[in-house]
């Protein structure tokens, strides 16, 4: 027998022999299928940490009252056999920033789109058939010329089954988030009980974003024991290089379970360097509250935390109607993914690091424990942000769905939603987005409404989308529309109680208008190539000589409409 060619995604080709005894390739172009198990003893409490060791702190073991009998010690995960309480589809809508019933994402110029195609891997993907957007030829899988298969399947999943498999109910998310996705469901052997694991997950990761075309994948399990081999990062490089077209695949993951890390001696909390979870091609999501705080049940964590982590979702538990149920990082993940969906239908020549960006951007910071005086795993320790926005715990923040969609179709409303203020250190932070998301929903809803009868409304509308690469990658023209979204905030929240009032403008505002375009137009000369420079140079101009004559007052009256401020003057 030959050497079988593996499905493979971008320019690297990668081949399985059938036999042992098959006569060997250069050994330096060899890389073995089967990961070492790995995890080793260590004094005291030791945990496998972000590069070697890291010291946690001790299990939270509640102390009994007095005259109260000690409970013998249970062996069963926290969450089973507990009982606790199940939020609503609507409330989990509502937390990422989403009405219920959730309606299409709208393409930033107002044209619409193929259907977003995500992608599930998972190890079960049985009773599929209560899906909507399956397409059924993911969940079949041809044999190869040599009688393989990759990845390793004996029968493909039912169709019909009592319960659903945890790859279906992650799917229900994804569709609860994104409606009118296409699924594509990619069974993978169970993860605890194969050394192969990783090779599985090469092959299910080329085939959904290689031959099926996936834009955004979601693996919502976790199983740190067999490592990341060569090829598998091989793959996930192909994946962010090739993948979409070469704007790069969106692989979004969860964290994963503390009871499911490298550590083969006891819990760890830690995300280790060399996870899949933490590889630089991936989106791993942790799981927090609807009001912040990292995801505990009867405060114990679930999940893990780390330098890796990228974002965090709500992870409470929720039931999808004649699915099943979700929670933890496994929910949190494809929340997410939904999300990257909506704003790929919102946006589609979005690349992956301007996914990312995006993402980050407009994610929430809350508190990273509800209560970091209560007793409990970590709970006083990794709760501190970064000069740059993250945490440990919840990563950038917790996903801010509708606003990352709304970033992604239009520059003012990234500005708004980028500067818009950390509720890290408020522990009654509200649970919803706040004003910035309504100054943002307050401008695309007044460019909608005057695009019939304003040209520039219009063209704006029509270019628009364009721009949103060109901010991203010029921090000049970014900080330039910082400022006007912070000076807009600050009037919002501390100026006067109407705004604006006549005589109180001396022209700033107008002023700071006129820099953002100046600046603008000076950008569009290293501008990228796919962004049309002589509409936008025309559309810039023609808006210039109008404020250059437009009184200031008229432009704050404006901006206080678009921004939805209480006080604007109807008109």
């Amino acid at each position: 027998m030959s050497w079988v060619p593996f499905p493979s995604v971008g320019e690297e080709r990668l081949y399985v022999s059938p036999s042992i005894d098959e006569g060997a390739l250069p050994a330096r172009f060899i890389q073995p299928l089967v990961c070492r198990r790995r995890g080793h003893p260590a004094r005291g409490v030791g945990y496998i940490g972000v590069d070697s060791h890291v010291c946690m702190g001790e299990r939270y073991v509640p102390q009994p009252a007095p005259g109260e009998q000690r409970q013998p010690p249970s062996l069963e995960q926290p969450e089973i056999g507990l009982p606790r309480p199940r939020i609503s589809i609507d409330t989990l809508l509502r937390a990422i920033g989403l009405s219920s019933p959730n309606s299409p994402a709208v393409g930033w110029d107002g044209h619409p789109r193929a259907p977003v195609r995500v992608a599930v891997i998972d190890s079960d993907c049985g009773g599929w058939g209560v899906l909507r957007g399956v397409d059924e030829s993911t969940v079949h899988q041809a044999l190869s010329e040599q009688h393989l298969r990759f990845p390793r399947l004996q029968q493909a999943p039912e169709r019909v089954q009592p319960m659903a498999g945890h790859g279906v109910v992650m799917a229900a998310a994804v569709e609860a988030v994104a409606v009118d996705v296409r699924l594509g469901l990619f069974e993978i052997p169970l993860a605890h009980a194969s050394h192969v694991h990783g090779t599985d997950l090469a092959a299910a990761l080329a085939r959904a974003v290689g031959d099926w075309g996936a834009d955004v994948v979601l693996i919502a399990m976790a199983y740190a024991g067999w490592g990341t081999p060569a090829h598998l990062r091989a793959i996930l490089r192909g994946c962010a290089r090739s993948g979409r077209g070469g704007r790069g695949a969106i692989i979004v993951c969860c964290t994963g379970r503390i009871d499911q890390n490298q550590d083969a001696h006891g819990d760890s909390t830690v995300l280790a360097a060399d996870d899949f979870n933490a590889q630089p091609w991936v989106i791993p999501v942790a799981a927090c509250g609807l009001r912040g705080g990292w995801y505990r049940v009867h405060r114990h964590p679930l999940g893990r935390l780390g330098p890796s982590v990228e974002l965090c979702a709500p992870g409470e538990l929720v039931t999808f109607p004649d699915v099943g149920a979700a929670d933890d990082s496994s929910l949190a993940a494809a929340l997410v993914a939904g999300t990257a969906a909506r704003m790929i239908a919102t946006h589609p020549e979005l690349s992956l690091v301007e996914v990312r960006q995006l993402l980050r951007a407009t994610a929430l910071k809350l508190p990273s424990e509800e209560d970091a005086a209560a007793p409990g795993l970590e709970a006083d320790s990794f709760n501190e942000w970064d000069g740059i926005g993250h945490n440990f715990k919840l990563g950038h923040g917790r996903i801010d769905a509708l606003g990352a969609c709304l970033a992604a179709a239009d520059p003012v409303c990234y500005a708004l939603l980028a500067t818009r203020r950390s509720l890290s250190d408020q522990p009654a932070s509200p649970s919803t987005a706040g004003m910035e998301l309504e100054a943002a929903r307050g401008w695309e809803a007044l460019l909608r409404n005057l695009a019939p009868r304003s040209d520039l409304a219009q063209r704006y509308l029509a270019l628009r989308g364009h721009l949103i690469p060109l901010v991203l990658r010029a921090p000049v023209l970014r900080d330039a529309l910082f400022w006007l979204a912070r000076h807009l905030r600050a009037l919002r929240l501390y100026g006067p109680p109407v705004w604006p009032e006549d005589g109180t403008d001396h022209g700033a505002l107008g002023d700071r208008c006129l820099h953002v375009l100046e600046v603008l137009g000076d950008s569009l000369e290293q501008a990228p190539a796919e962004l049309p420079v002589k509409e936008v140079s025309r559309w810039l101009y023609e808006l210039v000589r109008l404020l250059e004559v437009m009184p200031s007052q008229t432009v704050a009256r404006f901006l206080a409409k678009a921004c939805a401020f209480p006080s604007a003057m109807p008109g």
